[in-house]
């Protein structure tokens, strides 16, 4: 594009001793006397103002000026409401927008302690579980929990390494459903039960909650909910005579369940010292915070962690899911030859 500058015309050129540089100096002497005359001009104007301008704005402009405000509101406002909008969809399905559909629907989570236990022994428990994940296609999780022990509070408080243990589990598997959490002292008796149609079926699960029963038994003032349907319950665990037994668990890879490792394994609560370690500060949790109760399943101890010294409907039986060990580190038992007489009974996978 051209731009061009127009030109000063012959007559619009003023040059020195010209009839119009002329009288421009006459002008411009005359200036020189016109102090008195613009001091009277200026007491005028103080004695007598001039009437205020009027607004040069039309109805028509005002108008115009109206619309585009309201215009302006609009645009924003719808701009703020897909926001908001696009925030909600986020926060409500961030997770679902990041699971892997390939990945299986059930893991199970173990933890490996070789200072407590000898590695045949340690063997043997890898290859219980391996031969039930193989047999449902489930995915198989397994970590030492020494890689944990930096994260605890207290390192000869093995309980607590479980959670963060579970935390990388769930990580490791985003698109996965369930996570069981089984402890090393107990072995799959039945592997040809499913967890699903086992435990997790929403309607073999609601056959199953315990409700309005003492969340620590067996005189708690607080009880589980009785009218909490199956569907909403993430959190599956069984308790003993003396309260909670987290040596089995089960949670549903949902917000709920993040959110109950994060509380559950809160610095606060590993410092506080409870008498049962993480299992008393997850009582705590359920009796205390309606949030972790509401979601929370409380099943039959012999549906998934049955004691071969238990006593009553907590003891095992031929059949039985899984038997645990849990105690069995005192003078009056011993942890190997109980494990021996399970691991040689226990039922193999029918093809």
């Amino acid at each position: 594009m051209h731009f061009s500058i127009p030109s000063r015309s012959a007559d619009q050129t003023t040059l020195p001793g010209s009839p119009s540089f002329k009288a421009k100096s006459r002008a411009s002497s005359h200036r020189t006397g016109y102090a008195p005359s613009f001091f009277a001009r200026l007491r005028s104007l103080i004695l007598h103002p001039a009437p205020p301008l009027q607004s040069s704005t039309t109805p028509e402009k005002k108008r115009q000026s109206t619309r585009r405000t309201t215009v302006s509101v609009l645009v924003i406002a719808v701009f703020a409401v897909v926001a908001i909008f696009f925030t909600i969809m986020y926060v409500l399905f961030a997770n679902i927008a990041t699971l892997d559909p390939t990945g299986p629907r059930v893991v199970l989570v173990l933890g490996l302690d070789n200072t407590k236990y000898k590695d045949d022994y340690l063997a043997k428990i890898v290859e219980n579980r391996k031969e039930y994940a193989d047999a449902h296609g489930y995915g198989l999780y397994v970590r030492y929990v020494s890689d944990f022990k930096n994260l605890v509070h207290d390192v000869t408080k093995q309980g607590w390494q479980k959670l963060p243990l579970m935390r990388s589990a769930m990580q490791a598997n985003p698109g996965s459903t369930y996570f069981w959490y089984l402890d090393q002292n107990a072995i799959i008796m039945n592997p040809n039960l499913d967890i699903e149609s086992h435990i997790t079926d929403v309607k073999r699960l609601n056959s199953l909650v315990l409700r309005d029963v003492p969340v620590v038994p067996p005189d708690s003032t607080i009880r589980t909910y009785r009218h909490v349907p199956a569907d909403r319950m993430k959190f599956i665990i069984a308790q003993d005579h003396e309260g909670f037994q987290t040596g089995s668990f089960i949670l549903k890879n949902e917000e709920y369940s993040w959110y109950v490792l994060d509380a559950w394994f809160d610095k606060l609560y590993q410092e506080y010292k409870f008498q049962k370690d993480e299992k008393g500060a997850l009582e705590h949790l359920a009796q205390w915070h309606p949030t972790v109760l509401s979601k929370m399943a409380i099943i039959p101890q012999r549906i998934f962690n049955a004691y071969p010294n238990g006593v009553g409907e907590s003891m095992y039986q031929d059949g039985d899911f899984v038997a645990s060990l849990s105690g069995c580190d005192t003078p009056e038992r011993s942890c190997l030859r109980e494990f021996e007489r399970l691991w040689d009974n226990r039922g193999r996978v029918v093809n």
